[in-house]
């Protein structure tokens, strides 16, 4: 079985660039084999603290584009293209507020939302299913058209069911391990492409 080392290529490499975490890289294998956003687009990012991800996608949209971030845990405004809002995305205030500061519909929502583990399985699968759903209902309200989404998600009980949701969304959904993902864990990451809007949405 892969030992996990916590100070692993990926945790130096992380401290070689200046970036906040681990998960960064683990967004930037994904957009750079999907090719998710595009120079000037518009971003939202779900669980963004510590900021590894909003790192990454304010280079991608550079200068002319847009990246707001949500967080329960405060999380700084790395660079004069992101914005970043504490607060639960559940909350419709929350929601709303993320969507005003984007100035448009986004090209891309990226989540990395995870609940505090309780060791608990059926109450920790529980609240992710409920993450991952609200983080759905963002995307269906947030997107353009055509635009794609990358969540985070765990293989276990109620993951095909859950993967069905974005289905009914998305016309394209890949199940994918990126290679910073830490040997043994179960995490996955979807990656949803070309949104359908609901009719009359």
């Amino acid at each position: 079985m892969a030992r996990y080392d916590p100070h692993d290529k990926f945790y130096r490499k992380a401290r070689e660039k200046g970036l906040p975490s681990r998960a960064a890289f683990k967004l930037d294998e994904v957009l750079g084999r999907f090719h998710l956003v595009r120079p000037g687009a518009r971003v939202a990012d779900l669980g963004c603290a510590p900021g590894g991800w909003l790192a990454i996608l304010s280079r991608a949209v550079g200068r002319g584009g847009r990246v707001v971030g949500v967080d329960l845990a405060p999380c700084a405004n790395l660079a004069p293209n992101i914005t970043t809002i504490s607060g639960d995305i559940r909350d419709p205030a929350v929601r709303a507020a993320v969507i005003e500061k984007l100035e448009g519909r986004a090209a891309l929502v990226t989540s990395d939302l995870s609940p505090k583990l309780t060791g608990i399985a059926e109450r920790d699968q529980a609240r992710a299913r409920e993450l991952l759903d609200a983080a759905l209902d963002f995307a269906r309200d947030a997107l353009t058209p055509g635009g794609a989404m990358v969540v985070k998600i765990f293989m276990g009980a109620g993951f095909d069911e859950a993967r069905a949701a974005f289905d009914q969304n998305f016309a394209t959904v890949d199940v994918v391990r990126t290679q910073a993902t830490r040997p043994g864990s179960a995490e996955l990451y979807l990656v949803a492409r070309n949104f359908r809007p609901r009719p009359g949405a």
